[in-house]
């Protein structure tokens, strides 16, 4: 790749750290599992669903269940970023693969 591939992958990279091995209110195991889609515990299962595969709608019914389950609004926000970036980043590298002419996109 180009340079300017060089330089927007280091930014990917900062981007990564940032949100799945920062400190914060949730533990970053936590939030590397919602960003790869791996099986998260209760009440985060529904919800991440919904937010990588149908961000659209999420409702405030949504977060309200999540904060009646005891979640704090910090840590609906880090899952939801997780969750996001996760998502964005998967297709991202298949974005990637596709004009690399890679195999399995």
């Amino acid at each position: 790749m180009s340079d300017d591939w060089t330089r927007h992958a280091d930014l990917v990279d900062a981007l990564r750290r940032a949100v799945f091995e920062s400190p914060g209110e949730t533990d970053p195991g936590l939030r590397r599992a919602a960003g790869s889609g791996d099986p998260l515990p209760e009440p985060w299962t529904g919800y991440a669903e919904t937010v990588r595969d149908h961000s659209y709608c999420v409702t405030d019914g949504d977060i309200a269940a999540l904060k009646a389950a005891g979640r704090t609004e910090e840590e609906i926000f880090e899952i939801t970023v997780a969750v996001a970036t996760g998502a964005a980043l998967h297709r991202l590298d298949a974005g990637l693969r596709a004009v690399r002419g890679g195999a399995g996109t």
